[in-house]
């Protein structure tokens, strides 16, 4: 991890950071949705924020859309360097580290290992939806973009536009596209704590009159901060490269072409390790922390130590090509936007987490290709603007993986280990498993904005989805690999292969609409009623030892009423939003059983609802100084969700005697669960907020003077649904930046640091696998748990150089 690979002078950068959501900021915004860069059409007034959020241009603040927004230039003043950091930036927005995860928006997010699972949050870059799934602790492949334009993070359902796997909403993100007659070379170079490097270079060339060229690519890599006593590694480190090529053509005036190549790289030596919290009962003769103890490991909060045997790593290799047309039509533009996208990704993990081979090796392999094709057209006839378009989506994700260790019945040395593979019906017989997946899904939509009057604007949009879901599991001999049994005489396999769970199949469909009213008080001040259906697709299951279980649908009803607003010539641009969101047959992830027969399983395990108050504003006070805040209040519940009992151990996480429910749907024999009504959801704060504010001044010799900071807080959070054993503490961290450069920005040398107060925190909090005893056992048992480390759990100081050449 320490060798840093050249990718031809390009070099990665610092990628994420979402400024406070009304920020504003100079000049225009253009992306995706405005291909052509030569010259704006419509004059913007100073300060103003141009967003595709309704997949047009418009300024966020007439866009009746509870949105944040970050510019380019609050990216690099942030020098936060992973995508999933936007949970610090904007209120209402979380990120679940945990295996599975993803983004929540307003609490609610999708956690599963299922190929066939689609987030409730959608993952769009450059119009593109990034659909197939990347279960692994260390990150989407995401994290490795780089000439970054902006970020939209889109709150509450955005079915009718986005499609169906945006029932909680939308993160979108946009690169910068080609600029036609400009040469220029940008880029920076940081060096930080822990040796961590970002490098970033972007070329933009003219081809002629009516062609560009713009290369992108960046390199990001840090050493690890979590240390492991067995192999003298320092974990979760990683490295990650990218780079992405855009050629834009506009023949004519009616004519633009955007055809875009992306390559993204992403390794590290961790997959998402965890560290021990508290210590358990381990299971039989076997536990984690006294494996771990003659290595000085003490488990604890703060526990950033371990001692493993097995691999843990994470490769990531993701590329991608997509062509965009759009051609104006008079009152109307057609565009049409075709892409494929392909994703490998071989991970490992010690699961034990100890010196021992109990289980410690557990390898993976997924990926899969995507293809999509959208065509729609944006237009405008008297007092209306409408948006009519249909999309295809063809999917075939993949994960063929194989686990194994001695689980104590055989000795350390053995060759032959014994498998716990909880996936599909012959889970126990001691072989591999292949799930492959075909998902495709159709889909018509439109919006129609009518101006009705000066000051009122109705809206109505509406798409029909049509998805059709196909699975497989077929199982493969692994030599070293066999079934528990076989420690205990019994042949290495039950059943002779082949074996297959045979195809199962869900289809559904679903009309689902947004209706919107706007009404603007002054010509500076809005507000803004929409009631929404969302929708996110079915999935099937794979439960150890049981025939594939089909899920219906997730469906939820959303009501907003939102305020506006920009005051005193927009020195000062404030937002609002009031929000209620309900769920049923929400798609729950959960764990069923004790070690050593446990498994994860998703079902559609009941209802939740979300609501609260977002709030935003930006304050331009001065000339050289921008102020801004935000404040989230969502208090989140499950309004029915079956979830396993643990009320026989020492340290119950559920309520004793209350252990008698059991969820519609579930495989025959389910063992009687806890309803976690009224619960809060997992990895959902009650309470985020966040300050920030930016002075620029000159200070001669052509050159100015730059500080910044902002503070982000975020309250207590679950790890584990119903689990008061998993709360996280809340936290906040405090990031600055100061810098000198030219006025043109030619130069600029900064100094900056993350997490300036050197505040301690970790990700997450879970159930340790392999660390909790049996709900039987006299005496009781007590349940292990532990830590997923955060990257920036610790203060990080650095220097960076940007630079800026060309016309």
């Amino acid at each position: 991890m320490k060798d840093m690979k050249p990718i031809a002078l390009l070099a990665g950068a610092s990628l994420i950071a979402i400024a406070c959501p009304a920020a504003a900021q100079d000049g225009t915004q253009t992306g995706p949705d405005s291909p052509a860069t030569t010259a704006e059409t419509t004059p913007r007034a100073p300060g103003e924020i141009i967003v595709t959020a309704q997949r047009r241009e418009q300024s966020q603040q007439d866009v009746p859309v509870s949105i944040s927004v970050v510019s380019s230039e609050a990216l690099a003043q942030s020098n936060l360097t992973t995508i999933a950091d936007v949970q610090f930036l904007a209120p209402g927005v979380n990120y679940n580290a945990n295996f599975g995860g993803g983004f929540n928006i307003r609490g609610v997010g999708t956690q599963s290992l299922l190929m066939s699972a689609e987030q409730s949050v959608a993952l769009i870059i450059d119009d593109v939806i990034q659909g197939l799934p990347e279960v692994s602790f260390a990150g989407p492949s995401y994290q490795s973009l780089v000439d970054i334009e902006r970020i939209e993070v889109l709150k509450g359902p955005q079915g009718t536009l986005f499609g169906k796997n945006s029932s909680a909403g939308v993160i979108q993100i946009i690169t910068a596209n080609p600029k036609l007659g400009q040469r220029t070379l940008d880029g920076s170079l940081s060096y930080a704590t822990k040796n961590e490097v970002n490098a970033e270079s972007v070329i933009n060339l003219p081809l002629g009159e009516t062609a560009a060229l713009r290369v992108a690519g960046g390199l990001q890599r840090r050493d690890g901060f979590v240390q492991d006593l067995f192999s003298g590694e320092d974990r979760w480190a990683y490295e990650r490269y990218s780079v992405r090529g855009k050629l834009l053509w506009e023949p004519t005036a009616d004519l633009s072409v955007l055809l875009t190549g992306e390559y993204r790289y992403l390794t590290d030596n961790a997959n998402g390790l965890w560290t021990f919290r508290n210590c358990g009962s381990g299971f039989g003769a076997f536990n984690p922390c006294e494996e771990v103890e003659p290595y000085g490991i003490e488990a604890g909060p703060e526990n950033l130590e371990v001692a493993t045997d097995g691999q843990s790593y994470t490769r990531q290799k993701a590329y991608a090509f997509s062509g965009r047309v759009d051609y104006d039509l008079g009152n109307a533009t057609l565009t049409s936007i075709t892409a494929y996208r392909h994703l490998r990704q071989p991970i490992s993990l010690d699961t034990d987490v100890t010196p021992s081979a109990i289980y410690s090796r557990n390898e993976n392999i997924s990926g899969g290709t995507q293809f999509t094709q959208e065509l729609r057209v944006n237009g405008d006839a008297g007092i209306f603007n409408y948006t009519l378009g249909g999309f295809f989506y063809d999917a075939r994700p993949f994960q063929k993986g194989m686990n194994g260790g001695t689980l104590g019945f055989l000795p350390d040395d053995t060759e032959t280990l014994v498998s716990l593979n909880a996936i599909g019906p012959y889970s126990g017989d001691g072989y591999g498993s292949w799930v492959k997946a075909k998902i495709r899904s159709y889909a018509l939509f439109g919006q129609v904005e009518a101006a009705v009057t000066p000051d009122l604007t109705l809206i109505a949009g509406g798409r029909y989805t049509h998805d059709d879901v196909r699975q497989v599991i077929d199982y493969f001999d692994v030599p070293w690999l066999c079934r528990v049994t076989f420690a205990f005489g019994q042949s290495c396999h039950g059943l002779s292969l082949p074996l297959s769970s045979g195809e199962s199949r869900v289809k559904a469909s679903k009309f689902t609409y947004k209706l919107t009213a706007k009404y603007d008080i002054t010509p500076d001040i809005n507000v803004y009623a929409t009631y929404a259906t969302g929708y996110k697709g079915p999935m099937i299951s794979h439960p150890a030892n049981q025939p594939q279980l089909l899920l219906r649908p997730e469906l939820s009803k959303s009501y907003e009423l939102g305020l506006k607003g920009e005051l005193f010539d927009r020195a000062l641009a404030f937002n609002l939003a009031l929000f209620k969101v309900d769920y049923d047959d929400f798609q729950g992830q959960q764990r069923v059983g004790v070690a050593p027969t446990f498994y994860y399983t998703t079902t559609n395990a009941g209802g939740l609802q979300t609501k609260g108050v977002e709030a935003d504003m930006a304050w331009r006070a001065t000339p050289e100084l921008t102020l801004a805040g935000n404040v989230a209040y969502i208090p989140t519940k499950f309004t029915e969700f079956a979830v396993q009992c643990y009320d026989r151990y020492t340290n119950p996480a559920t309520t004793p005697g209350e252990c008698n429910y059991v969820q519609p749907g579930l495989p025959a024999g389910t063992p009687p669960q806890f309803n976690a009504a009224g619960y809060p959801l997992t990895y959902s704060p009650k309470w985020t907020w966040g300050l920030r504010g930016n002075y620029e001044t000159d200070v001669g010799n052509d050159l100015t003077f730059n500080a910044s900071a902002s503070f982000s807080y975020r309250s207590s959070t679950y790890g584990v649904v119903a689990d008061d054993n998993s709360i996280n503490p809340g936290y906040g961290l405090l990031n600055g930046q100061i810098s000198i450069g030219r006025y043109d920005d030619r130069w600029r040398l900064s100094v900056f640091a993350r997490n300036l107060l050197d505040k301690y925190f970790v990700a997450g909090i879970f159930r340790t696998p392999l660390d909790s005893g049996t709900d039987n056992s006299t005496p009781l048992s007590t349940i292990g748990y532990s830590n997923i480390p955060a990257m920036d759990s610790s203060r990080t100081v650095g220097i960076k150089l940007s630079y800026s050449f060309g016309n």
